[in-house]
């Protein structure tokens, strides 16, 4: 056992070589991110004075870089981060100020929408590489945990003070000019993040038949796909209830309450995920993620309760305090799938099936809604959540062959072996 580990405290993190400032600047490139969406939406609605067109701009943009995350990750593990990351910011920065041009020059709403695309298709994937090097820049794997939580926790504050701070700077601002400012924290905060020490891959492979891409696919592994699906449950009810809380709290004048009932549950999301990185858990992170989210399905069901803006900012405050959790559950059992080779792939997966839940969370709300209400859209949201996990259980509890029992089946392939005290 080491006897020179460090105290497994959050304070601990901070004080580990190299970590103050990798996070930071990552944390100054992923900012970029939230203070994106608002100006765009406003630049392209002010270039063609459409509201339609500035939605499917956005919408675009959306989906272009949340789906293309895991092909854009896989470069990163194929050709190193250094070179993928630097090449994906110096464009993602140059797609931002093509459209803050395009916008102010009042573009068609072809023109506008296809810049945003290729905006967010280049889109660099700064959370999952920082995700992967916290496995690095830790010494043990309750450090890990309390790393992944305390970066699970900054990005919930940075999605708290992004949209924010875009609305303070379009008091004084035009929105083609505000969308300079997350090109120029884009470009800065990933090129001085991968300048430390610490972003320097050891011995990577170059492309042959050992390289990623001769690999099976994450995907055709059952125990890798059982880890997403509780992802996809989370994201399927986390979208229901971005579409449901507006339709609940329809009226006049409800803007900033409806923004506030929205952000307890970013809020409660920050404070579970401090928490849970203080636990100590030898529940296997399968186990784990099907318990959790069937603890936040539970909680956000109680939206059917109540209609008030307290009452509905209590429900998501408490729900929210399993979605941190989820995600950190997920990443840390995802950094042991694929190997080192394909890390920033695996831990990707996480995010896009979580975009994947939410889009059709939000789609099927949208369509409920209409038909049945808002009761009916959480029904649904329920159903759906509980379907997902059940198909999550199969694949990891169907019966096997006594050799696969004994090479483990739960679902949590972990990096490193575990220390004392770690998570199992």
């Amino acid at each position: 056992m080491p006897t020179n580990a460090p105290p497994a405290t959050y304070a601990a993190i901070f004080r580990l070589p190299h970590v103050p400032f990798v996070f930071s600047t990552a944390l100054a490139g992923r900012f970029a991110y939230p203070l994106v969406t608002l100006p765009l939406l406003l630049a392209v609605q002010a270039a063609t004075g459409s509201f339609s067109a500035a939605g499917l701009a956005a919408g675009t943009y959306g989906a272009t870089a949340g789906f293309l995350a895991p092909l854009r990750a896989r470069a990163i593990d194929r050709y190193g981060r250094r070179r993928a990351l630097s090449t994906f910011a110096s464009l993602f920065a140059m797609s931002l100020a093509a459209l803050a041009l395009v916008t102010s020059l009042g573009a068609s709403a072809i023109l506008c929408t296809s810049v945003a695309a290729l905006a967010g298709a280049v889109a660099p994937p700064i959370g999952p590489a920082m995700r992967v090097l916290w496995a690095s820049l830790t010494p043990t794997n309750v450090l890990l945990k309390k790393a992944l939580s305390v970066d699970a926790v900054f990005e919930e504050v940075l999605y708290l003070a992004g949209p924010a701070l875009a609305g303070f700077l379009l008091l004084g601002m035009s929105p083609s000019a505000v969308l300079l400012l997350p090109a120029a924290l884009v470009l800065m905060g990933t090129l001085l993040m991968i300048s430390s020490p610490a972003a320097q891959e050891r011995g990577w492979p170059n492309a042959s038949k050992d390289s990623p891409a001769a690999e099976p696919s994450l995907l055709k592994q059952r125990n890798f796909l059982a880890l997403l699906l509780p992802v996809v449950a989370t994201g399927f009810v986390v979208g229901t209830v971005y579409v449901t809380i507006p339709a609940v709290m329809h009226g006049p004048h409800t803007e900033a309450a409806i923004g506030l009932v929205l952000a307890a549950f970013a809020a409660g999301s920050a404070v579970g995920g401090l928490l849970y990185g203080a636990l100590q858990l030898k529940v296997s992170p399968h186990k784990q993620l099907l318990l959790l989210t069937i603890f936040l399905t539970s909680a956000t069901a109680a939206i059917m309760t109540t209609s008030t803006a307290l009452g509905l900012g209590l429900v998501l405050l408490v729900a929210g305090l399993f979605l941190s959790p989820i995600m950190i559950v997920a990443y840390f059992a995802a950094n042991g799938f694929g190997g080192v080779e394909r890390q920033n792939t695996a831990t990707t997966w996480v995010n896009t099936s979580h975009n994947i839940g939410a889009a059709g969370g939000s789609v099927l709300a949208g369509l409920v809604i209409d038909m049945a209400g808002t009761n009916g859209a959480m029904i649904a949201a329920m159903c759906g959540s509980a379907a997902i996990l059940l198909i999550s259980m199969r694949l990891v509890f169907r019966p096997r062959s006594r050799y696969a029992l004994m090479r483990g089946v739960s679902g949590d392939p972990i990096e490193r072996p575990a220390d004392d005290g770690a998570a199992s």
